[in-house]
C-alpha cells in the first residue's frame, strides 16, 4: 500500500470504486464492513489523510461512515447524494403520449433505472402509450424493481426492517415518539435504526414542529404489495 500511494501523491489519477455497498455486513446497521474488506476501510481512510494529487469516487447504496466522521472544511471531501431526474426523453423507450412523460416521471421519482424497466413494461403491454398505463391508477413495480429493491430489504437490520413495517402501514407520516410506542425496540436501536435507514437513503424526513418520517411511494408499495418474508 505504501508504494501504491506513493504513486497516487506522484501522479494524478481518479479511482472509482463501484457498489460499495457490498464491502458491507448484510443483515447489519449500514456501514459496517465485512471483516475480510477492513483494508477497504483503513484504504479509504488514509487516502483522505494524506497529502496526493488523486482523486477517488465511492458510488454506493449506503454511505461510509468513516467519511461521515471527517470535516468537508478539513479535509477535501464530498458526499453527493443523486437525486432524480427532472427531464428525459421517453421517446427513445419507444413511449408516446409526451403530455403524460412528467406524471411518469414524477410517479418514479426520477429514477432512470425504475423508468426504463417501466418504459419496457409500457411499451410491451400497452404498445408505449403512457396514458393508458397510468389509467391503471396504481403504483406498477415490475419484476426487476422488486428484485432491486429485495436486495435492499434484505440488507437490513432487525430494526430497520421493524421501522420499514411500521412506516409502510401507516397512512401518515410518524414521530419518534410515534415509532417508540408502536415498536418493541430499545431507544438506542430505534434512533440507530432511523440513522441506519437514512445512510442507505430509504428513509424521508419532513421538519416542521417535530421530525417526522416516512416512506418514499415506491418502497412503501414494494413492502406492502411485494415483499415476500
Amino acid at each position: 500500500m505504501t508504494q501504491l500511494f506513493k504513486f497516487l501523491r506522484e501522479q494524478r489519477c481518479l479511482i472509482i470504486f463501484d457498489d460499495v455497498q457490498e464491502l458491507f455486513i448484510r443483515g447489519e446497521f449500514a456501514g459496517k464492513y465485512q471483516s475480510k474488506y477492513q483494508d477497504y476501510k483503513d484504504f479509504f481512510q488514509k487516502l483522505v489523510e494524506i497529502e496526493h494529487q488523486s482523486s477517488l469516487i465511492l458510488i454506493s447504496q449506503e454511505q461510509c461512515q468513516e467519511m461521515l466522521c471527517l470535516d468537508e472544511d478539513l479535509y477535501p471531501i464530498k458526499c453527493l447524494e443523486l437525486s432524480g431526474i427532472e427531464n428525459i426523453d421517453l421517446k427513445k423507450y419507444g413511449l408516446q403520449n409526451e403530455e403524460a412523460w412528467s406524471k411518469l416521471i414524477n410517479l418514479y421519482e426520477g429514477n432512470p433505472v425504475y423508468l426504463k424497466d417501466v418504459a419496457s413494461l409500457i411499451k410491451n403491454v400497452f404498445l408505449g402509450k403512457v396514458s393508458e398505463f397510468l389509467n391503471e391508477d396504481s403504483l406498477i413495480i415490475t419484476e426487476d424493481m422488486k428484485s432491486r429493491l429485495s436486495e435492499l430489504f434484505h440488507r437490513l437490520s432487525p430494526p430497520e426492517q421493524k421501522l420499514i413495517l411500521r412506516l409502510s402501514k401507516s397512512n401518515e407520516s410518524m414521530s419518534r415518539d410515534n415509532l417508540r410506542q408502536d415498536l418493541e425496540v430499545s431507544s438506542i436501536d430505534l434512533i440507530n435504526g432511523l440513522q441506519s435507514l437514512s445512510k442507505r437513503y430509504l428513509l424521508k424526513r419532513i421538519e416542521g414542529d417535530k421530525i417526522l418520517f416516512d416512506l418514499s411511494p415506491i418502497v412503501r408499495e414494494y413492502v406492502i404489495n411485494c415483499r415476500i418474508d
